[in-house]
């Protein structure tokens, strides 16, 4: 979900009226969201915010927003209960202002963790659609084993796919290959790659990565988790890509 550019403003004028730059410098530390500033060492709201908007799914830029703009919607109610008749007007302006934007916050983003139960194969296919379909930069996904199935749930994502699979003999199904011709047949960028030593399934995208607990290609078929992963994030990312330097291309 999108956010509307009229946002930038408010959420640049409510964090300026909110927050000093040590408050926001802390806050920014503990989702690990970088905080600029100008050669005069004042941040650049505008600018920030407006990367903050246009970058919603990357990295942690929407549970810091949450976090943020929940903050301001606190201080802006304390304000409104707390200061003289003319400032109180100030504070209800920006609360009526923070308010929609809280609540589009709230709604839709790219969930923290998937979870079909087994034998619910449709579900868990949807829900892994909807769940690729969603990203503003390239995927990359590393999974060992591949389908028809597999590039079923890529048939929504508009970015180039990055599909890292196994080297073994079952590792392709029979039906890939004239599956894989006919998804790029109808304008879908994938390129495939093949290596011998991958263990865990992972889908990496907007600066973020999941853990798959199966098979793309077998979602529902049994149980099907998808799990973010933040600690390890930087050294997955890292593995990664060094076995698709590695891997040999489709």
């Amino acid at each position: 979900m999108a956010l509307d550019a009229k946002y930038i403003t408010i959420l640049a004028d409510a964090t300026k009226c909110y927050y000093n730059y040590s408050e926001l410098r802390e806050l920014c530390g503990a989702f690990d969201v970088e905080l600029p500033y100008d050669q005069v060492g004042t941040v650049p709201h505008v600018a920030w915010a407006r990367a903050l908007i246009r970058n919603l799914e990357h990295g942690n830029n929407r549970r810091f927003l949450v976090a943020l703009v929940g903050s301001l919607v606190s201080r802006a109610r304390e304000g409104v209960a707390r200061t003289d008749w003319e400032k109180r007007q100030h504070h209800q302006s920006m609360l009526d202002l923070l308010t929609p934007l809280e609540g589009e916050l709230q709604e839709g983003g790219l969930p923290s963790e998937i979870s079909v139960p087994e034998s619910k194969p449709f579900t868990a296919k949807s829900e892994a659609r909807e769940f690729i379909g969603q990203p503003e930069t390239e995927v990359t996904i590393v999974d060992n084993w591949v389908g028809a199935g597999t590039l079923d749930c890529f048939r929504d994502v508009a970015q180039p796919v990055k599909l890292l699979t196994g080297k073994h003999a079952r590792s392709l199904a029979d039906d890939f290959e004239r599956a894989l011709h006919d998804f790029r047949a109808e304008g879908h960028s994938i390129e495939v790659r093949t290596h011998p030593k991958l263990h865990d399934r992972y889908i990496l995208f907007n600066n973020r990565c999941w853990l798959v607990g199966s098979s793309l290609k077998d979602a529902g078929k049994k149980a099907f988790n998808i799990i973010e992963v933040i600690d390890s994030k930087t050294l997955i990312e890292a593995e990664v890509l060094k076995k698709w330097n590695e891997a040999t291309i489709l």
